[in-house]
């Protein structure tokens, strides 16, 4: 009777991992999820996991928002009412390797920006508070004229145990980052890793 309960008790310690091994990308809805980076043992109620196997991450979208479920790595967060198409504003959570540090992400990110994107203009800001405290993060200002018009992201970027998290507000004017900065903020300090 013990080796069953056992073995049940063991299955039960590796299913987490099996499943987030194996399921696609996808989101589902929890009342409370638990964060596991550096010091951080905070919960976030109603959260919605954003899973790129293996990894998954727990957030709560900011009040107001939603996450836009037809694209997953970047997950896209909307307001009610916008479409992916067609909106002005929105808000991403990219998650990917981080083979080296920090700082060469931030500079091969510049490179790559200042290269694809005339004329461009890129400003350090002041670093934002995030949920997983004590990780290594830089935010920046990226300012790009298109033909399509002006394009002004606000871009946290949050080294997270050989991850990079690219947590990003989006739009087309630097005004209209102002006006959605709170709600920014508030996705910085409401997102953690899960697993």
């Amino acid at each position: 009777m013990k080796r069953i309960s056992w073995n049940r008790s063991f299955l039960l310690l590796l299913a987490p991992l099996v499943l987030s091994m194996t399921t696609p990308m996808a989101e589902s809805q929890s009342s409370t999820a638990y964060s596991k980076c550096g010091k951080t043992e905070e919960k976030l109620d109603n959260a919605i996991f954003l899973i790129a196997p293996p990894v998954m991450l727990a957030a709560t979208a900011p009040p107001g928002w939603g996450l836009y479920e037809n694209k997953k790595n970047p997950f896209f967060f909307l307001k009610p009412g916008d479409k992916y198409e067609t909106a002005r504003t929105v808000m991403y959570v990219r998650i990917e390797r981080l083979d080296d540090s920090l700082q060469n992400a931030v500079e091969r990110d510049a490179r790559t920006f200042n290269e694809t994107c005339q004329p461009s203009r890129i400003e350090d800001v002041a670093q934002l508070e995030i949920m997983e405290k004590g990780c290594e993060r830089k935010t920046q200002m990226f300012f790009c004229g298109t033909k399509h018009g002006p394009q002004v992201d606000l871009d946290t970027k949050i080294a997270v145990g050989g991850l990079l998290l690219n947590v990003v507000l989006s739009s087309d004017s630097a005004d209209e980052i102002s006006r959605y900065k709170k709600d920014y903020e508030f996705l910085l300090m409401h997102l953690a890793l899960a697993n």
